[in-house]
């Protein structure tokens, strides 16, 4: 059996990031509880959280997408009560750098919930 360790992998000039075609993996994603302090439980090119209070948060991607029309894809698990249906993402707010989320009620009360995950698709710049 081979092993490759490599700390950089590069295209054939040398100089350019390797492209992934004919992949689907996620470009980046992240797990954390939005109740306290926010905080990443484990994630993929995130560099950082953001709470804008309860039920509002931020998600700073490290390598920023081409353009806002990345997908992205989120769970969240209510703390309060199953009664809650969230209101999961709101695209108005989204940067090549930053998506936000949101997470309500069906009367539109935001609250916090313990877990929130989310993935994301699309070419990095």
């Amino acid at each position: 059996m081979s092993t490759l360790k490599a700390d950089t992998i590069v295209a054939s000039d040398g100089t350019s990031p390797v492209t992934l075609t004919k992949q689907s993996a996620a470009k980046a994603w992240v797990n954390f509880d939005s109740t306290g302090t926010i905080a990443a439980r484990n994630s993929l090119n995130v560099s950082s959280l953001t709470d804008n209070g309860t039920g509002d948060y931020d998600v700073n991607v490290s390598s920023s997408f081409t353009a806002v029309d990345y997908s992205i894809n989120v769970s969240l698990y209510p703390s309060a009560s199953w009664n809650q249906q969230p209101s999961i993402q709101n695209p108005a707010n989204n940067t090549t750098s930053l998506f936000s989320i949101f997470s309500a009620s069906t009367a539109g009360t935001k609250y916090d919930t313990q877990l929130v995950t989310a993935s994301t698709h699309g070419d990095l710049a």
